[in-house]
């Protein structure tokens, strides 16, 4: 009896585990895309941006409404800031929330390629 005991508890333990595990992997997963989204969208207004992010959590199944997530640009500096709570079942009909907030910044790089060469001397 005692080992079923110990089996249960033990399942237990392991779910809730796996399904924090779930809300990280999302975390990351709309972390690393808005990066990608600040990264490469250098000529996207930062509404669009803001969208872009939105949508991408809607695909990943992540909680983050569109008035979570900030963009700002400061010429060629563009940062987003989130934050949302991910409601976890850790045991059934149990729900503990979790909270989560990044922030991203990129730098646009246009017109640093290579330039006209010097005038020559006379």
């Amino acid at each position: 009896m005692k080992t079923v005991i110990k089996l249960l508890v033990l399942i237990a333990i392991l779910n809730a585990a796996a399904r924090v595990g779930l809300a990280a992997s999302g975390y990351y997963q709309i972390k690393d895309a808005s990066q990608e989204i600040l990264t490469f969208g250098a000529q996207i207004s930062p509404d669009d941006l803001q969208r872009d992010i939105y949508h991408k959590a809607q695909s990943l199944q992540v909680p983050l409404g569109m008035e979570d997530v900030q963009v700002v640009r400061d010429g060629s500096h563009t940062s987003a800031l989130a934050a949302y709570t991910h409601p976890v079942e850790v045991f059934p009909s149990f729900v503990y929330p979790v909270h989560f907030r990044f922030s991203v910044e990129a730098v646009a790089m246009g017109g640093l390629g290579p330039t006209a060469p010097p005038p020559a001397r006379q």
